[in-house]
């Protein structure tokens, strides 16, 4: 009975692995332009069928941006599609 309630505990008290992706993401590099808008880059990039926020906000992850704001030559990762 010990033997049971040291594997139980040791089930509740251990820590949990963590996972991650298996893969890197393929990724490609745009320069911004002027002009350019993050709204307006997301759109062009976005299927038919895709939503333009889900975008915006993963650019906005991957690339750490403080903000929707662009200047002319800076680089973006976007991922491939």
């Amino acid at each position: 009975m010990l033997v049971g309630l040291v594997c139980c505990l040791y089930g509740v008290i251990r820590p949990d692995q963590a996972e991650s992706a298996t893969g890197a993401t393929p990724v490609v590099v745009y320069t911004v332009q002027p002009g350019d808008t993050l709204w307006d880059y997301a759109s062009s990039i976005t299927p038919a069928d895709g939503d333009v926020n889900e975008t915006v906000d993963t650019l906005v992850r991957i690339n750490n941006l403080d903000s929707v704001s662009l200047r002319p030559g800076q680089r973006l990762l976007v991922p491939e599609r």
